[in-house]
């Protein structure tokens, strides 16, 4: 009985090592991603979806985490936006701090309010806006995460009428709904029989099971012969 308690606990504690691995590395990707969307106008469209590794931390993890997990993409997103051509962020101590201290405030209140009301994307929408305004000292063109949209007609023109701080809400608060959407899927996705002896959040593999989501709806809306 021991033995079995023992093992248990190592089966999750390696499966909480996992996501955590997962989740560090896929926090450093989107960082990079948010680079190459700075830098090249054909990587514009990563704007769009490299802030989700950020808001599923806020949605799953505890607000201390989310604050470590936000200084992580911050820090990450000034060493490599620090080495790229056409970003125009210099690699200064500034810029260290504000892009690490910033982010990770804004994870940890935004995984604050998402504990108290529940995963909201116009909020952390909103919240975004407030980090653009904090980051100003580091004279990003348009920004940070708006930044990633410089140079599209449609965009620029609504950056040009309205402020470039509603292009940054809208591209946030896209991501955001983005994740809430996969997260909906994901939850209504029926549960494979081989991963029920396995038990518990662990056995929660999200896009496998989205993806079985999807291949069902599929095959319910394909068309069907007429019956004899």
């Amino acid at each position: 009985m021991i033995g079995k308690v023992d093992r248990s606990e190592v089966v999750a504690g390696g499966g909480q090592a996992a996501k955590a691995a997962v989740l560090t590395g896929a926090l450093v990707g989107s960082a990079y991603l948010m680079t190459v969307a700075l830098q090249s106008d054909s990587g514009r469209w990563l704007g769009w979806v490299t802030l989700l590794p950020v808001f599923l931390a806020i949605q799953v993890l505890s607000p201390a985490r989310a604050l470590l997990a936000g200084a992580l993409w911050g820090f990450s997103v000034c060493f490599f936006s620090a080495r790229a051509e056409g970003v125009g962020l210099a690699t200064s101590l500034r810029s260290y701090a504000l892009l690490t201290a910033i982010p990770a405030l804004y994870a940890f209140a935004g995984a604050r309010v998402t504990r108290k009301v529940g995963f909201s994307p116009l909020l952390l929408g909103l919240g975004w806006v407030g980090v653009e305004i904090a980051l100003k000292p580091l004279a990003l063109h348009n920004g940070l995460l708006a930044g990633t949209q410089d140079g599209g007609l449609f965009i620029q023109t609504i950056g040009n009428v309205a402020g470039w701080a509603l292009v940054a809400f809208l591209v946030a608060y896209v991501n955001a709904s983005l994740l809430s959407m996969l997260t909906v899927v994901c939850a209504s996705a029926p549960r494979s029989p081989y991963l029920r002896g396995i038990g518990g959040a662990a056995a929660r593999l999200f896009f496998l099971e989205g993806r079985v989501y999807v291949a069902h709806v599929v095959s319910e809306a394909r068309p069907r012969a007429p019956p004899f």
